[in-house]
């Protein structure tokens, strides 16, 4: 067991600037491989939307970052690595995922106003991230037969919409230490503004404590524990504690129902009563609504 702590997520989850305070937490230092992409993108005068896009047929690309990311797990110690594979190439390290809200990451992203992304409106950074996720998506499955975003590769997954960077690095700090003396930790922190009830919020009437949650096309449902993210909501917390049940959408919750049947039971009235009770809005609902 190695002192590697591998950070991937989303675009516009704040890899970066969590790497940068997680180091003055753990003195560790950064390697960012997607400084590497970005190099290579302007060396051969592209865009990292267009370079992913090249990525799918010219394989070079992809195994230059993943040979530095394998020498690297195997020569150094006591390493933040910003990457998207790192936790499929150096299985020994402390593997994170940071998620972020598809608008927000785009907000950031577009403020950011990265000489070498084409982001002329939060709208266009909005569509260039999703396809870029989506291209990479496809071909890490298709290069190394994996599911990127699927949560069960990470020992911890953090929510980054709404916590400073410094939160989520005590976060994972606090998480890291746990792991390497083999205490308990909760592995999904997730910002109760994401957390989609699978009741209505009148008929809400639960004791339970702890918070249950099942994943269905990347949206995150309330199994059990509504009345923990309701007052989690009232609290003002930016993250709550979370157990993902499953991910994989054809899995039973009860006998007769599926996630995919639980989720497309979730209707728009719902998820608006919900809003109107706890006093936000969601920035996206899913499409089976």
């Amino acid at each position: 067991m190695k002192n590697i702590i591998v950070m991937s997520g989303d675009i516009g989850s704040g890899k970066s600037s969590v790497a940068t305070e997680l180091k003055q937490l753990t003195g560790f230092d950064i390697i960012g491989t997607g400084t590497i992409q970005r190099a290579i993108a302007s060396r051969r005068g592209l865009t990292t939307l267009e370079l992913n896009e090249i990525s799918q047929t010219d394989r070079s690309v992809d195994d230059e970052i993943d040979a530095y990311v394998v020498e690297t797990g195997k020569s150094q110690d006591h390493l933040i690595m910003d990457s998207r594979l790192a936790w499929h190439f150096i299985p020994s390290a402390f593997k994170v995922f940071l998620a972020v809200d598809p608008v927000v990451g785009a907000e950031r992203v577009f403020n950011a106003s990265r000489h070498d992304e084409n982001n002329e409106s939060l709208e266009i950074t909005l569509k260039n991230n999703l396809k870029r996720q989506s291209i990479e998506d496809q071909r890490f499955n298709q290069l190394y037969n994996i599911h990127f975003r699927k949560y069960s590769n990470y020992d911890l997954i953090i929510d980054t919409s709404y916590s400073t960077p410094a939160a989520i690095a005590q976060k994972i700090n606090d998480c890291f230490n746990a792991w390497l003396t083999q205490k308990n930790f909760s592995s999904l922190w997730i910002t109760p503004r994401k957390l989609l009830p699978t009741q209505d919020v009148n008929a809400v009437n639960d004791d339970h404590q702890e918070l249950s949650v099942f994943i269905y096309k990347e949206f995150i449902y309330i199994l059990q524990g509504h009345s923990l993210v309701i007052k989690a909501h009232l609290s003002g917390a930016d993250l709550i504690a979370a157990h993902i049940i499953t991910e994989e959408p054809n899995q039973l919750l009860t006998e007769g129902l599926s996630v995919a049947q639980a989720a497309h039971k979730v209707t728009l009235a719902m998820l608006k009563n919900w809003e109107d009770i706890l006093g936000f809005k969601y920035t996206r609902y899913p499409e089976s609504v």
